[in-house]
């Protein structure tokens, strides 16, 4: 059933709302006057703090201590501005409230009987107890696409496109809604395998709830990956350690060999295929660096990391390093190594 479309209370949009934390930072002072007369009543410096503690708790995204706050403003008397800035406050808490309770996702599909085509999916879901109604200006659509070749050249290509699939998203507490994006290519051309990347970038709007608006920001969407593999690679999958074993024995002969057999791990099997390979890489690269060189294409394929090249020792601290700080807390100020990029993670995509 769809939503009202009565809109009684306007969302806050981006400068609204940095009026209202400006306000709050101000809220409880008297304005100037060149003579105030004896026994006039005075800025409440208490009541000045508080409402500034709001606007930093607003702005630290501290919902919780805002609310806090609310509740003991609320509880005292106060002006008609005042008022109005704690209605605005509550109004910027409730849309965070809402935006929690979605649950948005992209996924690349194989379209049936095509084995190049792909369809980008968004997947959305809400776990309110309410219908929703999410109102976003346009999005920014962007992929990420790496190929790599028989020599280990690896080609990289970025793209990014204007999507209107926010712009009015009608959700139903815990039905799933499934709205296709587009239909696309993933070519291979001479590479031996390719990866890609979808996410999108949401800017601040409206999310409407029970015939009401509230402001809408940092609506998160969670990415997807895919990848495609040439049929000169072998179908089945490698195992996760098969790649270290044969790094570690005498007859390497290639550095397509050991890519090949980078490219036939399944993603959900590429963190142990680097645990089995740290303690191989801190021997080889006082014993046989040559190795760690001949694999460099297939360690950048598992790591996605570009800067280290040829360096073996670097390859043995860096992996080291990543199977550390996968396994245990990090420590402050320590060495920050993501098991994946920083801007996206899966959801729905495969091979």
């Amino acid at each position: 059933m769809p939503l009202p479309r009565k809109r009684p209370r306007a969302g806050l949009s981006r400068p609204a709302l940095l009026a209202l934390l400006a306000a709050c930072r101000t809220a409880g002072e008297a304005p100037a006057a060149p003579s105030a007369p004896v026994g006039a009543e005075r800025p409440d410096p208490a009541r000045r703090a508080r409402f500034q503690a709001l606007a930093a708790a607003l702005e630290e995204g501290e919902d919780e201590l805002a609310r806090a706050i609310l509740t003991g403003l609320s509880a005292r008397p106060l002006g008609a501005r005042e008022r109005e800035l704690v209605a605005s406050a509550e109004c910027v808490l409730r849309g965070r409230e809402l935006v929690r309770t979605l649950e948005l996702a992209l996924a690349s599909e194989p379209v049936p009987g095509d084995g190049t085509r792909y369809r980008l999916v968004l997947v959305a879901r809400s776990r309110a107890t309410q219908e929703l109604r999410l109102c976003l200006p346009p999005c920014d659509l962007k992929r990420s696409r790496a190929s790599m070749d028989a020599r280990g050249i690896e080609g990289l290509e970025f793209e990014s496109k204007a999507s209107e699939a926010l712009r009015e998203l009608n959700l139903a507490p815990g039905v799933e809604q499934r709205a296709l994006l587009l239909t696309y290519e993933l070519p291979l051309g001479r590479a031996l395998g390719v990866r890609e990347r979808w996410r999108m970038e949401t800017r601040s709007g409206e999310i409407e709830c029970a015939g009401e608006s509230f402001p809408a920001g940092h609506v998160k969407v969670q990415g997807c990956e895919r990848e495609r593999l040439s049929p000169l690679i072998a179908a089945e999958p490698s195992a996760p350690g098969a790649l270290a074993e044969r790094l570690d024995g005498a007859g390497v002969t290639s550095a397509r060999e050991l890519l090949e057999l980078a490219l036939r791990i399944e993603r959900g099997e590429r963190d142990a295929a680097l645990r089995a390979l740290a303690p191989v890489l801190a021997s080889l690269a006082r014993t046989r660096p040559r190795h760690i060189a001949l694999a460099e294409p297939a360690l950048r394929w598992l790591t996605e990391n570009r800067d280290i090249g040829l360096d073996a020792a670097g390859w043995a601290r860096y992996l080291a390093a990543r199977v550390t700080a996968a396994t245990q807390p990090a420590a402050p100020g320590g060495l920050d190594l993501p098991v994946r990029p920083r801007d996206e993670r899966p959801a729905g995509g495969a091979r």
